[in-house]
């Protein structure tokens, strides 16, 4: 879910070409249905990639991490987005349901400067951008558009996508909390 800017230029040009909307179809063969009443919100089933995007996202490894906001430490399990494909990828043609259980860390192995967009996602998100020593300094709300890029003023190392609400409801606010990675062997 992340675009570089050569990446941001092309797909701006492609979204300025009309295309004829065509039959949704599931793999069955079956009329897919829309999952979400986001304002915005795609059909997943409507992307010709989303068979690409659902094998990174299935094929992203399980981590255990925590989040200390204040005198609490959280303890998360999130899919880790390790490699370009599955950065790309994200939460892209995942189902609402997938989107409420998972959390999906991203770890750019630098700090960088880029964008998210949400195009193919069914609901919105939260994302958190995280400095490369864990600390949280910034904290988004991201809607499901095809155009919309989202992105913190600097550079980051990690960001951490979960379903709207997330830190809010956990009490993680920006320039607070603290991811805490556990130790490489």
């Amino acid at each position: 879910m992340i675009r570089s800017r050569a990446a941001l230029l092309t797909a701006c040009l492609l979204l300025a070409i009309p295309v004829a909307p065509a039959a949704a179809q599931s793999p069955e063969g079956k009329a897919a249905a829309t999952n979400s009443t986001q304002p915005g919100a795609q059909n997943p089933a409507q992307s010709s990639d989303c068979p690409r995007w659902r094998t990174a996202f299935a094929g992203m490894p399980m981590r255990m991490v925590s989040i200390q906001a204040g005198p609490r430490t959280l303890a998360l399990r999130v899919k880790l987005a390790d490699s370009g494909e599955r950065q790309a990828g994200g939460f892209q043609c995942a189902t609402p349901e997938e989107i409420k259980r998972h959390l999906i860390l991203f770890d750019f192995g630098k700090e960088i400067f880029t964008q998210f967009h949400m195009q193919n996602v069914p609901a919105a998100l939260d994302i958190a951008f995280i400095k490369d020593d864990g600390r949280i300094f910034s904290i988004l709300k991201m809607d499901p558009s095809p155009t919309e890029l989202y992105g913190p003023f600097g550079e980051f190392r990690y960001a951490l996508e979960a379903h709207a609400g997330f830190f809010a409801s956990q009490g993680i606010r920006q320039g607070e909390a603290k991811l805490v990675l556990p130790a490489t062997r």
